[in-house]
């Protein structure tokens, strides 16, 4: 849904945003209020924190955590008269003087209702925002497990969302099929018998260890080259529990790093649900319409927006690398303002800091607004009911959109502007 990936995506940068902020002192305050909270006694609350924040003993410090707590009181004054409860799963607020430097305040206020419902009840000052409830909302809640093997060699991983890791390598140790030095075939193919049934023991051992440990183990992939997984599993080596998550057992042609990704490609239909392959799916479809003519695909940011506006674009694809604001810059000295288009606000505040005024050559120049380009795009994708795919770029699609499309594509319903 494309409002799910709106809501997503201001998620995920008002944290990026939020990383960002310092404070000069320990006056940047967090506020996570549970579903079930009494706004009306969380006022309270923060009311009773002012008296003890008065007491603080630097005046600028003061000043600020008291105006901080002032923008919360009213903003939840505010919302109180709207709704006596918080939305269904609570709501975050943090505020306080974000400029960073000793000539300048800034005190805004940011608030947010999170993906997840909140489960923890916190007041907290510090020099920076508490955002590691947050940041586990954003983390993927469940694993893959992976297991390849041959006769020589094993390997044990994880699939996490898109990125996949090696957890163990192991090798047989277990001499070649043919005798040396005279030894009866029989005798030398009895101690490769019991070599072998050692190594598939050891295997085991490993996986039961690793993947016991995963409490959101979703399911285990097996394969490998040749019969020794199948010979693998008929025996007893692997936990009973741990057999019942096998969903596939695939023919590879390695067992290593190599193996894994031709075990992921292999895995489409059974994990057809995963993420990657997902993004993997709607990346083909783009490049196929693009290669393929007939005008229904688009790529880079005015192209893409123009289609949008059309509302021929049937999906819209981004990088979630894809950075792009408008911003808008002012001199605190002699007023004068400009716009600039950068990618990363928290690098563009810090290069800020050091940048004198084009027009007064003064060192006071401060960012006052700025315009998401990627949020604009999908205020347009909501208004056509336009599917929103948000492709990684830790994949090598997600590199080729970031690289090669500048980061924003479209599959075209039909030609923009037929």
């Amino acid at each position: 849904m494309t409002g799910d990936a709106k809501s997503v995506y201001r998620f995920k940068r008002l944290i990026e945003d939020l990383e960002g902020k310092r404070g000069k002192g320990t006056e940047l305050i967090s506020v996570y209020i549970a579903p079930d909270s009494d706004l009306a006694k969380v006022t309270q609350q923060l009311r009773d924190e002012q008296g003890t924040a008065s007491n603080i003993k630097s005046k600028g410090t003061r000043k600020n955590v008291l105006g901080a707590l002032e923008r919360i009181i009213q903003f939840l004054r505010t919302y109180i008269d709207k709704s006596r409860t918080p939305p269904p799963h609570g709501m975050v607020v943090f505020a306080g003087n974000v400029a960073g430097r000793a000539d300048y305040d800034d005190v805004q206020l940011f608030w947010i209702e999170p993906p997840e419902p909140i489960t923890v009840r916190m007041y907290r000052c510090d020099q920076e925002f508490v955002l590691e409830p947050l940041k586990e909302m954003l983390e993927i809640k469940e694993t893959i497990g992976l297991l390849l093997m041959d006769g020589q060699e094993a390997t044990i991983g994880t699939l996490r969302g898109k990125h996949a890791e090696i957890v163990k390598k192991m090798t047989s140790g277990t001499p070649g099929k043919h005798s040396k030095g005279g030894q009866s075939a029989r005798r030398f193919e009895r101690l490769h018998e019991i070599a072998m049934q050692e190594y598939k023991k050891r295997i085991g051992e490993a996986a039961n260890n690793i993947f016991q440990q995963i409490p959101d183990l979703k399911a285990i992939l097996v394969g490998g080259p040749g019969p020794m997984k199948e010979d693998f599993l008929k025996e007893e080596f692997l936990r009973e529990d741990l057999k019942k998550k096998i969903v596939g057992v695939f023919d590879t042609g390695y067992t290593e790093e190599q193996g894994i990704k031709e075990m992921i490609s292999k895995s489409g239909e059974v994990l057809k649900g995963l993420e990657v392959l997902r993004e993997r799916a709607v990346m083909q479809k783009f490049l196929e319409k693009l290669v393929g003519g007939g005008g229904l695909a688009a790529y880079g940011e005015e192209e893409v927006k123009k289609a949008l506006m059309h509302g021929s674009v049937e999906t819209l694809l981004i990088s979630e690398g894809a950075r792009r604001n408008v911003v808008k810059t002012k001199c605190q000295a002699c007023g004068h303002e400009f716009q600039e288009i950068v990618g990363d606000i928290k690098q563009h505040e810090r290069v800020l800091a050091e940048q004198k005024c084009p027009k007064c050559d003064e060192q006071r120049l401060v960012m006052v607004e700025s315009n998401d380009v990627v949020q604009e795009l999908l205020e347009l994708a909501e208004r056509f009911n336009t599917n929103v795919e948000f492709i990684s770029n830790e994949t090598d699609d997600g590199k080729q959109l970031q690289m090669a499309f500048k980061g924003v594509a479209a599959i075209l319903r039909f030609r923009a502007g037929a």
